[in-house]
């Protein structure tokens, strides 16, 4: 949240990640090279217009990094959290977290393969479901490129045959045509007339003795000796043109079976031969795709059960892992819970065959699965002794609740390589020999880790290695935040605070200062 007034909001955290493997191997992964001794600054600017940036030791970077990166360095537990413990979904996550990197390593692998295999089956279920419409397809789509194949089309086809039927249609008006030219030109039988030819021959021969008189007419006489030429070479065309262009029914009648097919093809697949040939070039394709389709089929069928084999081992490695931590678990909290004024109390890790609808056959065995494996996980817990451990969610008190979520958080912190942990107000609930045993526990905790624990009860702060303090000011009509470290003499009269309110007496203040003095012993109340 942005303050009134101000264009952002800026909230920088230190880390140092020199004991901090993983957190080193991602920085590197995202080309950041860790500081030498180990610093790490995690920052976020908010604007009030909603934008935000995120940077790693100054580098811009997305949101999602600086989540991957603070989840690795800090592991916030608030006051509600307990409440997870209700949710039997939940404690599969715990059990996993506690198997420690390999069993993690294992549990990415069999959701990677998970997630695969899922694919598989969506693409082979379409695949499946649209089997009638592919073959109905397939089958217009062979007949229309054997329809058009068959055809064997070119370009500009129907053109030429066009042309071609028009010359036949009318062979007998062309022929008589060409050959009255022809007779117009070079003449014909019995024709008394002089040609065009004869003529130009008789000027040609005129011209010839007279240019040799007057050389000025040379230029004539070869205009008109070319031009004799060219008529005698455009009749004797005309001659053959006449001689070959005849009426040929049979001819015409092949024409117009072929136009007759192009004009078939023309109204079912385009306007032009070159739309039908292109429709074909397509439909091939498609057709192409969809006969191999099968084959696809097959493949999928194989990957199918290939995947879903290697889930099943995983899943079987996975379980049999969870069984062993399973009874780790339960013996780790079961001590820890010893230490929270819970000394009769007993937990156990139950895990059962998961129900599901995705089922694999593995050595001629059935395995349902899940994206976690093949397991349900449940915690089973009783407070009291001769009573059986039953399943947590129904029969624990929210006090209860609190207390094994801080066990389990105990056991994890020494499990794994959290640098920090945040503790929000896990006194709710408790009080009294409740209180000071989770206040020892929180201590003990601190030891290997940085605890930072945001409490209410005097006897969880007393324990505390420092004591912060958060004051809400009033100036000039703003209000400010602050947080302020306690010298030794501010501590008892906060904790006196805690104890009786603002004005404490002096046996409460008494009584601060020796809580004060027990809870900075480790031992102090056990």
């Amino acid at each position: 949240m942005v303050r009134t007034g101000a264009d952002s909001a800026v909230v920088d955290a230190l880390f140092d990640i020199s004991d901090v493997a993983e957190a080193a191997a991602v920085l590197t992964e995202m080309g950041i090279e860790p500081e030498p001794d180990g610093t790490l600054v995690l920052s976020r600017q908010v604007w009030k217009q909603g934008r935000s940036q995120c940077r790693v030791n100054g580098r811009v970077v997305t949101a999602t990094a600086l989540s991957q990166l603070g989840s690795m360095l800090v592991d916030i537990y608030g006051q509600h959290d307990y409440q997870s413990l209700t949710r039997p979904s939940h404690h599969i996550a715990l059990l996993d977290s506690f198997g420690g990197p390999n069993h993690l390593a294992l549990l990415s692998e069999y959701r990677s393969i998970w997630s695969k295999w899922l694919a598989v089956r969506a693409d082979l279920a379409q695949l499946r479901a649209r089997a009638r419409e592919m073959e109905q397809r397939v089958d217009v789509l062979s007949y229309q490129v054997n329809e058009i194949s068959s055809a064997s089309l070119t370009l500009g086809e129907d053109e030429s045959l066009t042309q071609e039927r028009q010359v036949i249609s009318n062979a007998e008006r062309l022929h008589d045509a060409a050959r009255r030219a022809y007779e117009g030109l070079y003449g014909g039988e019995g024709d008394e007339r002089p040609s065009a030819y004869d003529l130009l021959a008789a000027a040609a021969s005129e011209l010839e003795g007279a240019s040799k008189i007057d050389p000025s007419l040379a230029a004539q006489f070869a205009a008109v000796s070319e031009a004799c030429l060219q008529v005698g070479a455009v009749a004797k065309a005309l001659r053959a043109y006449a001689d070959a262009t005849e009426f040929d029914p049979e001819r015409l009648s092949t024409i117009e079976e072929r136009l007759s097919v192009i004009a078939r093809l023309k109204r079912k697949y385009g306007d032009t031969i070159a739309d039908v040939i292109g429709y074909l070039e397509r439909a091939s394709k498609e057709l192409q795709l969809l006969t191999g389709a099968e084959e696809r089929s097959h493949e999928l069928e194989a990957a199918e059960e290939k995947l879903g084999a290697d889930l099943a081992r995983r899943a079987r490695e996975l379980s049999a892992l969870r069984a062993r931590e399973a009874e780790r678990l339960g013996d780790a909290v079961c001590e820890q819970l010893k230490g929270l004024n819970m000394p009769r109390a007993r937990f156990a890790v139950e895990l059962t065959p998961i129900q599901s609808e995705h089922v694999v056959w593995c050595d001629g065995v059935s395995i349902a699965l899940g994206p976690l494996g093949c397991d349900e996980v449940e915690f089973m817990f009783s407070a009291n002794a001769g009573e059986e451990p039953r399943p947590l969610a129904r029969i624990a008190s929210g006090g209860e609740l609190s207390r094994v979520m801080l066990a389990i958080k105990s056991v994890l912190a020494l499990a794994d390589e959290m640098p920090t942990m945040v503790f929000d107000e896990v006194d709710q609930g408790i009080g009294g020999e409740a209180a000071l045993a989770v206040a020892v526990r929180l201590k003990h905790i601190g030891a290997v880790r940085q605890v930072l624990a945001v409490t209410h009860l005097p006897q969880i702060a007393a324990a505390s290695g420092r004591h912060l303090v958060v004051e809400k000011e009033e100036s000039e009509g703003r209000t400010g935040v602050s947080v302020r470290a306690l010298s030794s003499e501010e501590r008892v009269r906060e904790l006196a605070r805690m104890l009786a309110g603002d004005n404490p007496s002096p046996v409460t203040v008494r009584h601060a200062t020796e809580m004060l003095r027990q809870g900075q012993e480790t031992e102090g109340w056990r």
